[in-house]
């Protein structure tokens, strides 16, 4: 009976570690998914902006510059693939993450004022 008491207590301990690991792994991909659209962003106008210097007089035809541009433009590609495995929502819905995580219970008010 004492063994059946102690696995019972084990389960539970064991179930409520991996409930709070669980809250904390969605808090942290739900910050990953919100800003992975900047970081592309960013780095999409970094390229572009290599390229106007690119075309300007000065510059033009500099092989270091041409290589910069192709090593930026590969970066964009790649960061757009993780853009596609880490985004939670589509950019055309209007989802209110702290609402939905109130909704599914996440996390409590005081928690998401605090990843802000």
């Amino acid at each position: 009976m004492i063994t059946v008491i102690i696995l019972l207590v084990l389960s539970v301990a064991l179930n409520v570690f991996l409930m709070v690991y669980l809250r904390w792994l969605l808090r942290k991909f739900a910050f990953l998914s919100e800003n992975i659209g900047d970081l592309i962003s960013s780095i999409d106008g970094f390229s572009k902006h290599l390229e106007s210097v690119h075309e300007l007089e000065t510059f033009y035809g500099d092989p270091t510059l041409k290589n910069l541009i192709v090593h930026s433009q590969q970066i964009v590609k790649d960061v757009e693939i993780y853009k596609e495995i880490y985004t939670l929502f589509h950019e055309d819905e209007d989802i209110d993450l702290k609402k939905l995580f109130e909704r599914e219970g996440l996390y409590a008010e005081e928690e998401f004022e605090e990843t802000k």
